[in-house]
């Protein structure tokens, strides 16, 4: 069946699959296996969404964030049709495949923003007028809310409805989709850390790293906090956990919403999130392990979706928050917020639609973070040959940098490509923090990418005040110019593959130092 919705200002069109239905098990029944409870509801459409396109990594994250697609059975029907509790559901969607192939669950829950210009009151009697039921304030921008409709079909009914009213910036339905991680798992100890210092063991190239000992002789970050954005974390790492900042936090499921929790305890555990985390600023001198790039910096880890399955509202929360904490902590100081954000997730097809709240969220903390120098934001860009990175809307976003990776030889290793890749940094078989108190390798942009984000903790940490532009200019201008005689930069210095070049840490603490505010 043929749907309609609005995105970022865009008429989408998607197709619903017809008479299938996403069921989120009630924790009551989480136990029973998802056969039995797909029995209960109706026929299992496992078929049809495999039909749809949906590949067995994404089903699986669907499964294990507790949902099943099923062709509804006559009572399950009626009580979608006439609005009553399922028995064993927690909540019912309507699936949706989106332009780009990628499925999501759409509920009645909208992300919306009215004009600015509304006070408070007016805003919340303009969403009563429209048939929406405020779930919760978004703080990190204004007359943002998660609304849920009470009148119209569902969330891609409404959003159409309420395009042409003038008092709405945007009305866009909240999809459930999978967000996972991007990294490919291959496989205590710095001499096996070459991204830091490449000597040209096991085939490598001789300096083909980010030139981190010259830096390191002018500081470790010491005074930049840093946020990491993922599922997880195991915070308690020895050599993660003296560096974590007292602002950390975790986004858990609510009956509505995701609810934010201060602090570490309960903290959902990510192998991902915890090599990201070493990546950025493992400790060094411990006599364990290895270093992160900026090891005395302070680790904000910020865990969200921890099933890779969840809202780009959520992650738009977890941007907001790493930017301005008080947008979920009442009374936080402006001071608490993150001096550089990184986050490593998305889909590795590289086809990710920007919604309008996450994109809201970007362009406020990259304009206003950090008292209004601005936030420096990395995310990794999708793994895959010569994937085009345009189709991913987030990474690719204006205020977003994006890093792709290198080997140990300084060569580009099958990452996306385009005009928006910004920076190249070490990412295959690097070595850096495990769950359980561990050390290990690991292959993909999302190492990558806090790698970078650490350099430039670095560069930041010997001159505070830099804006998030001059912070930029001074990691494109310091990257070198790798790949081989083959490879050619154009006029501004850009290459697709390799943007304005690999990481050189050295470098950009000199450049930082010298520049003026």
């Amino acid at each position: 069946m043929s749907r309609q919705y609005y995105q970022r200002g865009n008429l989408v069109e998607a197709e619903e699959l017809d008479d299938v239905v996403a069921v989120r098990i009630d924790a009551d029944n989480r136990d029973r296996a998802a056969t039995e409870m797909e029995a209960l509801l109706g026929t299992s459409a496992r078929g049809d969404i495999r039909d749809a396109g949906v590949d067995d990594d994404t089903a699986d994250a669907f499964t294990r964030a507790h949902w099943v697609f099923v062709r509804p059975n006559r009572q399950i029907r009626e009580a979608l049709v006439t609005g009553e509790e399922v028995a064993g559901a927690e909540v019912t969607g309507k699936v949706i495949r989106r332009p780009n192939g990628r499925i999501g669950i759409a509920t009645d829950l909208l992300t919306v923003r009215l004009r600015p210009t509304l006070s408070e009151q007016e805003a919340e009697r303009e969403l009563e007028a429209a048939g929406l039921t405020v779930v919760g304030r978004l703080g990190f921008a204004d007359n943002l809310y998660e609304v849920r409709t009470t009148t119209a079909q569902d969330s891609l009914a409404a959003s159409v409805e309420l395009h042409d009213n003038d008092r709405f910036l945007f009305a866009e339905p909240t999809f459930v989709e999978h967000i996972s991680t991007r990294f490919r798992p291959t496989g205590t100890r710095y001499a096996e850390q070459w991204q830091w210092r490449n000597a040209g063991a096991g085939g490598g190239t001789p300096d083909a790293d980010v030139h981190i000992e010259t830096a390191w002789d002018r500081t470790f970050g010491d005074g930049i906090r840093v946020a990491v954005i993922d599922n997880g974390f195991d915070a308690a790492h020895p050599d993660l956990a003296p560096g974590v900042d007292p602002f950390s936090g975790r986004f858990d499921e609510g009956d509505e919403r995701a609810v934010f929790v201060r602090g570490t305890a309960g903290m959902p555990d990510s192998g991902h999130g915890t090599f990201c985390a070493g990546m950025v600023g493992g400790r060094h001198d411990n006599g364990a392990g290895g270093s992160g790039a900026a090891p005395e910096c302070r680790l904000m880890l910020v865990a969200c979706l921890p099933d890779q399955v969840g809202t780009q509202t959520t992650l738009a929360r977890a941007v907001g928050y790493a930017a301005g904490p008080s947008s979920e902590v009442t009374g936080a100081s402006p001071e608490a917020g993150a001096d550089i954000l990184v986050s490593s997730l998305g889909p590795n097809g590289a086809d990710w639609d920007l919604t309008g709240v996450l994109e809201t969220a970007l362009e406020k903390a990259a304009a206003n973070g950090r008292q209004g120098k601005g936030l420096p934001i990395f995310w990794a860009a999708s793994n895959g040959r010569n994937v085009d990175i345009t189709k991913d809307e987030v990474v690719s976003h204006p205020d977003v940098i994006a890093v792709v990776r290198s080997t140990r030889k300084d060569r580009e290793d099958n990452a996306a490509r385009g005009p928006e890749v910004e920076l190249i940094a070490p990412g295959v078989d690097v070595l850096s923090t495990t769950s359980g108190g561990g050390y290990g390798f690991n292959t993909g942009t999302s190492f990558a990418a806090p790698c970078a984000a650490g350099c430039a903790a670095l560069a930041l940490s010997v001159n505070p005040g830099l804006t998030r532009d001059q912070l930029r200019q001074v990691m494109h201008e310091s990257a070198d110019k790798i790949g081989g005689p083959t490879v050619h930069y154009d006029g501004t210095g850009h290459h697709d593959d390799y943007g304005f070049g690999r990481v050189n840490a050295a470098q950009a603490v000199t450049l930082a130092d010298g520049i003026v505010p």
